[in-house]
């Protein structure tokens, strides 16, 4: 096969992440790996096996390329081939074991890839180090709430009720529920936005967080805050290739199931709040009462000082 038939299927593969409803960011990020791939082959896509793909692992490596990157570069490219499964050019995805060889093992010992845990205390600290009304409301959403920048990027004003204190969701393929709650501290920190959001809101834009020219809050906006901050007291070091040296966004899901576990919360209660599709099947057995949720969440969150 040569290289136009391996652009084409490179083409057929964007247009099923398009008709899939896939998102903005996938559809940008996702084809770059595979048209690599398909370069590196010469061109061939189909005739690419674990003797191929090992080789240009090696290739990834020899150029600089950290696990982190090689770990996502080998998960869209297993989502290329399962997508070649599907229309029939191909039996097997070549990519999982090789993936799984050299990739989740290292994954699995090398400690310096474990993401950074903080303590509540650093948590408040943080928190407590931010004077801008907007971002303190955000990054104390994403400690108390753990959801993800993406799906606070895309909240609007009329999915958060200050009184019953709980957040409306859009739906997502990664989340199994739609309603987050949040407690006093939050509730007053974002009582104190929404004031200032008022004022500043000059498009009538409908978003919930929005930037000084009045328009939504980008999610790299959201990532670029808070690594800000988390720098200026000596939890983020932007230069280390070390996951453990990095305070994202992302950390504050993992905190925030991780605190709630050790506070003493049940299980399936900390895995409903996630709302992760994995763990889907827990609440077709235990049929989670709301309200019973609802009262542990605000009995199990720690406070961060705010109030």
């Amino acid at each position: 096969m040569d290289k136009i038939n391996g652009l084409k299927l490179v083409g057929e593969f964007k247009q099923d992440l398009i008709e899939r409803g896939l998102s903005p960011d996938t559809l940008k990020s996702y084809p770059g790996p595979v048209v690599s791939l398909c370069k590196f082959n010469q061109g061939d896509l189909l005739g690419v096996d674990q003797g191929v793909l090992s080789k240009y692992l090696s290739n990834l490596r020899s150029i600089g390329l950290k696990r982190i990157s090689l770990d996502k570069q080998f998960t869209i490219l297993s989502t290329f081939y399962k997508f070649l499964m599907f229309k029939g050019y191909i039996a097997v995805n070549p990519v999982p074991a090789v993936r799984e060889h050299y990739l989740r093992e290292a994954k699995g010992h090398d400690t310096s890839q474990r993401r950074q845990f903080i303590s509540v205390n650093q948590a408040a600290a943080l928190v407590k180090s931010i004077h801008d009304t907007r971002d303190k409301a955000i990054v104390i959403l994403l400690f108390k709430t753990g959801i993800r920048r993406k799906e606070l990027a895309e909240l609007d004003l009329k999915d958060v009720d200050m009184e019953t204190m709980t957040i409306n969701l859009k739906p997502t393929a990664k989340r199994t529920n739609e309603i987050v709650y949040f407690d006093s501290e939050a509730q007053y920190i974002l009582s104190k936005w929404l004031k200032r959001r008022a004022i500043i809101n000059s498009k009538g834009l409908k978003a919930l967080f929005i930037d000084r020219y009045g328009n939504r809050l980008s999610v790299g906006a959201v990532n670029l805050l808070f690594e800000k901050y988390a720098e200026a007291i000596g939890l983020h070091d932007p230069d280390s290739d070390r996951l453990q040296d990095k305070l994202t966004p992302h950390c504050c899901r993992h905190w925030f199931s991780t605190v709630l576990v050790e506070a003493g919360m049940p299980r399936h209660y900390v895995q409903e709040l996630r709302g992760d599709v994995g763990s889907a099947a827990i609440d077709i057995y235990t049929h989670i009462d709301k309200n019973k949720l609802r009262a542990a969440y605000l009995e199990y969150i720690p406070k961060l000082g705010v109030v």
